[in-house]
């Protein structure tokens, strides 16, 4: 997008501002790149972060009209619990390697989304040209999906819904928590299949999906949590030798393809983890990992719903 057609979007969405401002606004979110001030109550977004900015809008009741598709890996591009909360007016996606400018301008968003986007910096100031643009607090994959909900929030004008959203989803994690005191202390290693077959596991405690299963009482099992990391922070890659590390009260694990998982599963290697032997491994499908990988106001529940019921009855052989 030109920067002549920038400036032409955003004396569009100056012009429109001029209207009521309503009761809130106008209201500035400060972010990493700078502040984005909201002068009235959005109406029409556009999300260019990936899984918790849209989420975070459509659960607080403002489904956004673009957001990116996620195909490579969610079948149908958006999340099961994205669908469910949006019902029949589920967003456009566009292939988000480079951004659409133009197709966004097009759009006429009121305030655009994007604490869930690594390579924001670069795009921010063309974007915030064509709407006020949110950017993360601390920086990307930094901010917790409660302070994501409670900043989208802010900007939206609802932030009491906000804070209410935000106790009801802590509440069901206490909840489920409650309702499976065996899970305390009990150890657990999670971690993705590649598609090419290579095995790696979460070694940081500090990993989104090893927090979600520790606030069930779970604990990351210290087998792997002095693994040396890969490139991605957090990870250790498991060969095939090793594979008895992954051992632990509940295995889980989640697969890129179906066929990684077949070839993984007939090892024989993997057959005698005391784990696997037992019936205490849990295969998690790609949606319900994403929900514990990237966890937001949406996706907590829907992977308590998923995940839950099956480590319990793993943990119970």
């Amino acid at each position: 997008m030109s920067a002549t057609a920038a400036l032409a979007a955003c004396g569009s969405h100056t012009q429109d501002s001029a209207a009521a401002a309503g009761p809130g606004f106008p209201v500035d979110v400060r972010g990493e790149q700078g502040t984005a001030t909201v002068s009235r109550r959005p109406e029409r977004l556009v999300s260019v972060g990936q899984y918790r900015d849209t989420d975070a809008a459509a659960a607080l009741g403002v489904v956004p009209l673009l957001t990116p598709d996620l195909g490579k890996f969610l079948p149908g591009g958006l999340s099961p619990w994205l669908r469910a909360r949006a019902g029949n007016h589920l967003p456009e996606l566009y292939a988000d390697a480079e951004l659409p400018f133009e197709r966004i301008a097009a759009a006429r968003p009121d305030l655009i989304l994007g604490t869930d986007r690594p390579s924001l910096a670069r795009d921010y100031r063309t974007l915030s040209a064509i709407a006020p643009t949110i950017s993360p607090a601390a920086g990307y994959n930094k901010d917790t999906w409660q302070v994501t909900t409670r900043r989208i929030g802010a900007a939206l004008g609802r932030t009491a819904e906000a804070e209410r959203l935000v106790t009801d989803v802590q509440n069901r994690i206490t909840a489920a928590k409650k309702a499976n005191p065996g899970f305390a202390g009990r150890t657990f290693t999670i971690g993705p299949v590649v598609a090419d077959g290579t095995v790696t596991t979460i070694s940081s405690a500090q990993d989104a999906s090893a927090l979600f299963l520790a606030q069930l009482g779970l604990v990351l099992s210290p087998k792997v949590t002095s693994l040396p990391q890969t490139s991605i922070p957090g990870r250790s890659q498991i060969s095939p030798e090793q594979l008895d590390l992954l051992d632990a009260d509940v295995l889980v694990l989640t697969y890129a393809t179906p066929g990684s998982r077949t070839r993984l599963e007939a090892e024989p290697l993997f057959q005698r983890i005391p784990a696997v032997r037992r019936g205490a491994y849990v295969p998690l499908d790609m949606p319900t990992a994403i929900a514990l990988a990237f966890p937001t106001a949406l996706s907590v529940p829907y992977g308590l719903q998923e995940c839950v019921p099956k480590i319990a009855a793993a943990l119970a052989r």
